[in-house]
Order: C-alpha cells, then structure tokens, then sequence
C-alpha cells in the first residue's frame, strides 16, 4: 500500500466516524416542552360563536376555544420537537371578520392563520408563514349559534340499498369491485 493509499483511507474512516456521531438520531424523549403561554396567562376578549372544543382533524388532539384564545386540551407532540401540553395557549387572538370567516396568531406555527367555514361544523385554517400550513377544525360541542352539535345521518329509504358488491355462485367469477 502507497502513503497515498494509506492517507485516503484514513481521511475517508475519519469523515465516516464524524458523519456517523452527528447523524445519531436523538432518542423519542428529548421532546422539549413548548414555550408557550397558559390560558390563565393571556388576557380574555370577547366570546365567539365558535367557542367549544374543536378537534385538529389532522392530529386528532383537541383544542378549547373560548373568549378569543385557543387552548390545548390534550397534549401532542409538535415538530417531533415540541411537547405542547394541557392548558397551552395554541392560537390566540381570534377575531371575527365581517364575512363571517376568523383571523388569529397561530403560536405553534408561529403565523397569522385565517379560518373560513367549509361546512356547518368545520372550520380550515391557512397559515400565511414562511411554510403554508392547512388544517381542519371540526366542533366537537360548543354554542354553535345555528349550528347543531350533533347531525344525525339519514336514514335509508327502502329500496334505496345498493349493494357494494355481488358474489357470484361460482368461485372462479367474483371480481373485486375495487
């Protein structure tokens, strides 16, 4: 082996050595808690037709939105860093617009966030950061206004029943209707 053989394949162990101890993934506890007010911190505004709990579609974890600040309800984990707990204060802010749609501060994404109804109880939100964020909030109860807590599902009409799939007598005909 030459000295420069000798040379390279040192340099080459050492870059390997140092890309491996930097990649280590750090182990699923070294979640930080979140530095984030309570609710007890911020100061109440006005209350909201939308106050009541509210489901994060996307996490399924809820939120509590009362008197113009969203708080956690549950805990989740943001950013796979982050550790947002109960009590944390995760938008604040909220006010209404005169189209009916809500504007608010975002404090994990560290945005302003715009909500609009696309349904009669779900709310999207759209972040305007450096990185767009959407998510969905669906009302879990609350006043509502007009809005009920609770849809019941119609109920099918006899006759109306189609079936999703057929099996033929014989073994070798079913086809998947998927």
């Amino acid at each position: 082996m030459t000295c420069l053989t000798a040379k390279r394949l040192s340099l080459a162990a050492a870059a390997a050595l140092a890309f491996g101890t930097v990649a280590t993934p750090a182990p699923a506890q070294a979640q930080m808690r979140a530095v984030l007010p309570t609710i007890d911190q911020v100061e109440p505004l006005e209350p909201l037709e939308i106050d009541g709990v509210w489901e994060i579609r996307e996490i399924r974890e809820r939120i509590v939105i009362g008197n113009g600040h969203a708080y956690a309800d549950d805990g989740w984990v943001h950013l796979m860093l982050f550790r947002i707990e109960p009590g944390q204060v995760v938008i604040k802010n909220i006010r209404e617009l005169a189209n009916g749609d809500y504007v608010a501060q975002d404090l994990p994404a560290m945005a302003g966030v715009t909500f609009e109804w696309v349904g009669q109880d779900t709310l999207r939100g759209r972040t305007n950061g450096l990185i767009p964020i959407v998510y969905h909030l669906d009302r879990v109860t609350g006043s509502g206004g007009d809005y009920p807590v609770e849809t019941p599902l119609p109920r099918p009409v006899e006759g109306d029943e189609i079936p999703l799939e057929e099996v033929p007598e014989e073994e070798g005909e079913y086809v998947s209707p998927w």
